[in-house]
């Protein structure tokens, strides 16, 4: 494959992880799972006619940094980083390993920046936040039964269970932040998926090095 069609590939992965995967199904079993940006095409259509641009309403299309994919790259990785949050604590309180323990509390502070970096963009651009992804199973997003079912297992089984959904975590992260690169408009979202994705590749190395 050529490094343009990898490009395409990366650019396709990323939009149908945001709009597709899990979108049809909300863990919650609430009724909000129709939303516009399932049926939205980002080719034909501007990013107002998505609810994550609701907002463009009150801040015109022309005046406005973030494009589709900007938009929907920022509004996915807040829940996917705000949702690991409560895991990457159990672990930090249960790790027989002191190593895993504090990896946690690391990942941890990491995506407390993130958060707030993210949040920075969506204010920026006039944009008021709004989890669009509200009760969705996703990849990479710990839902409040996983999060359930990883309290009530101890010794090998936790830490076995605490690892697989970071790693997922981790590598979603890198598969949607490398999308936004290539096919991002705001020089400043392009950038922090680039941070990102060079730290979620780091964080799975050492995370492989403690043993997941």
């Amino acid at each position: 494959m050529t490094t343009a069609a990898t490009a395409r590939a990366l650019a396709g992965t990323l939009l149908a992880a945001v709009l597709l995967a899990g979108c049809g199904g909300g863990s919650d079993g609430g009724g909000d799972d129709a939303e516009g940006p399932v049926t939205t095409d980002p080719a034909t259509e501007p990013p107002a006619a998505s609810p994550s641009a609701a907002p463009s309403a009150t801040v015109p299309a022309e005046d406005r940094a973030l494009n589709f994919t900007d938009l929907a790259w920022v509004q996915l990785m807040i829940p996917l980083t705000d949702q690991v949050r409560p895991l990457l604590d159990l672990v930090e309180e249960r790790a027989a390993d002191p190593a895993f323990g504090t990896f946690a509390t690391d990942l941890a502070a990491a995506g407390e920046e993130d958060l707030a970096a993210l949040h920075a963009l969506l204010e920026a651009d006039g944009v008021p936040y709004e989890n669009v992804h509200a009760g969705h199973n996703m990849p990479g997003m710990v839902t409040e039964e996983e999060l359930a079912a990883v309290t009530a297992a101890e010794g090998d089984a936790f830490e076995e269970q605490a690892r697989a959904h970071i790693r997922e975590f981790l590598e979603h992260t890198v598969t949607v932040s490398t999308g936004e690169q290539d096919a991002g408009q705001a020089p400043e979202a392009v950038a922090l998926a680039a941070d990102l994705d060079t730290a979620a590749t780091e964080q799975l190395d050492t995370l492989t090095a403690l043993g997941g």
